[in-house]
């Protein structure tokens, strides 16, 4: 190996982006975390072996040497070399060229040129057209060397990964792009569908014939659609209703303009079956909006942004309603002539006035006087709905002891308890407070009550008539309960609309208008019904009257 020459003065064109390695180093010996894979081609087996064996005793890279170029590039079909050393001179293929070769092959390896003193000038003057690292004069340090060799392959490394990220960057954008290009159709999509849900749900609002308004917070006309504005304009003349409050144009009847605020909830839909809008009658559907916000675990609602208001045109389903009910009511009222006639001309035949009867005829004409009387209390208490809903029923009012009416109303339907081996027991004090009412029809809601408490108890059972307190002091709470098959939670809210026959479970005998009648007497004095049960334990049902004064 020859002695170490003096450097050679480069150019500063010649010196771009070379580094001279023929200096021995002052730096420490460095040491190769990770092993890497090493080519050395020279044409002196003096040269590869002496460099193979110094690697191979101080480092723990895979050192493979070649004394033929050609030999070097038929090996990388086996082998990737992390770095390549090359002599500059060689037989038939010279160091530039086999080093331009491996370059194509492998763009991140490092490539290491050897070069005598003499020859360096030739080679720099290649170096920068292939783009070798750096080139090595001969003879070299060996400190040098192997920290050419560590730096060589740490960029090797970082070409690599280099290298890596772009083509994961290239792949990533490639996805990108794919999902942009699924996205914008995702969103054309949608927005093709939302149009035509916007134009299908603008089609109702401007076509339908029930009246549509919105409503801020704070219950002020939004926007409206042309049935409703329509409806304004002809009955209140308002021709520009944006911004007014609901309560200018909507109303209940019989109550104050305000009471429809009560009907706004936030939180959950309401239906109001009668209201106005001047003097045309509405149902309205109201309905809060809000906007859901989504969290990790659940979902949960703002306050309501507004309100959505549905109105219907039921003027004429009254109107309807109302002839049904006159022509029941001519109807029914012109029934009770004929079926009085009966009746008094059946006791006739009943009591011989008519002629003597065998047994045989007694019964019959006792079974049509039974039938003839059930179809007049039919028909009575059909008069007395319509009265009740016509607002054509007159109260007889006056002072009523409910302590002496149930007393009474007790006596009479004992004997029935006692068929059935039931307890009836009174607990109405006579200390009870008055109360101002129609006696009469007073009788009629406590004889239907109890009279029901009986029928639906079975033999053995209790039924309680007892006096409770109520929250208002103003008020009188009696109650009737039985020990009977109760009432499923799903009809109770049926039990006091017309013609309700019983329970899902057991179907009544009776006309249906028991409860319902009943309900409407206790509302026309002010008072209200109710009923609490537990389906197998039993049912009580409660009605509270304003209480008199001392």
């Amino acid at each position: 190996m020859a002695k170490n020459m003096p450097p050679y003065d480069l150019t500063p064109d010649q010196k771009k982006g070379l580094t001279s390695s023929n200096q021995p180093s002052s730096q420490p010996e460095v040491s190769l975390v990770k092993p890497g894979v090493l080519f050395v081609v020279d044409d002196e087996v003096m040269v590869t072996t002496s460099i193979q064996t110094m690697l191979e005793l101080e480092t723990s890279h895979r050192v493979l040497t070649f004394n033929r170029p050609d030999e070097a590039l038929k090996a990388l079909t086996k082998e990737t070399p992390d770095l390549v050393i090359s002599d500059f001179l060689m037989p038939k293929m010279d160091g530039i060229a086999f080093l331009e070769k491996v370059k194509r092959v492998l763009p991140e390896a490092t490539l290491i040129l050897l070069t005598g003193y003499a020859d360096k000038e030739n080679a720099i003057a290649a170096i920068n057209s292939v783009g070798i690292y750096k080139y090595i004069e001969k003879p070299w340090d060996n400190e040098s060397l192997k920290l050419t060799i560590h730096n060589g392959l740490e960029r090797s490394r970082l070409l690599a990964n280099l290298r890596t990220t772009i083509t994961d960057l290239s792949d990533a954008q490639t996805q990108l792009e794919a999902y942009n290009q699924q996205l914008e159709a995702l969103v054309e999509e949608r927005t093709a569908d939302l149009t035509v849900a916007y134009q299908q749900l603008d089609s109702i609002f401007q076509e339908t014939e029930d009246g549509i308004i919105t409503l801020t917070p704070s219950f002020q006309v939004s926007s409206i659609n042309p049935a409703a504005r329509h409806w304004l304009k002809t009955e209140l003349d308002l021709t520009d209703p944006v911004g007014l409050s609901v309560t200018h144009f909507l109303s209940l009847p019989g109550k104050p303009p305000k009471a429809i605020l009560d009907y706004f909830n936030p939180q959950k839909a309401n239906i109001l079956k009668e209201a106005r809008v001047g003097t045309l009658d509405v149902e309205i559907s109201i309905s809060p909006v809000s906007n859901v916000v989504t969290t990790t675990d659940r979902e949960t609602a703002n306050p309501a942004t507004g309100f959505v208001l549905v109105l219907r045109d039921i003027s004429q389903r009254k109107e309807m309603d109302r002839l049904r009910d006159d022509f029941v009511s001519t109807l029914t009222h012109d029934l009770r002539t004929p079926l009085l006639a009966a009746i008094q001309t059946l006791g006739f035949l009943e009591d011989g006035t008519l002629g003597e009867l065998n047994e045989k005829q007694t019964d019959m004409i006792q079974m049509m006087t039974q039938n003839n009387r059930d179809l007049l209390g039919l028909v009575n208490v059909l008069l007395e709905v319509y009265k009740y809903e016509s607002g054509q029923q007159r109260l007889v009012m006056d002072t009523v002891n409910l302590h002496e009416l149930i007393q009474n109303i007790g006596k009479e339907l004992q004997a029935l308890a006692l068929q059935k081996k039931q307890t009836l027991t009174i607990h109405v004090s006579s200390d009870t407070p008055m109360v101002r009412g129609d006696k009469q029809e007073l009788r009629r809601v406590f004889i239907n009550l109890i009279g029901n408490a009986i029928h639906h108890t079975p033999g053995g059972g209790q039924i309680e008539i007892f006096k409770s307190e109520p929250a208002d002091a103003a008020n009188l709470v009696l109650n009737v309960k039985d020990t009977g098959r109760g009432i499923p939670a799903q009809d109770i809210p049926k039990l006091f609309q017309r013609f309700s026959q019983g329970t899902s479970k057991v179907r009544s005998s009776g006309t249906g208008l028991g409860l319902y009648l009943s309900r409407q007497i206790i509302e026309a004095h002010h008072g209200k019904i109710w009923v609490n049960s537990t389906e197998g334990k039993g049912t009580c049902f409660s009605v509270s009257l304003p209480a008199m004064d001392d």
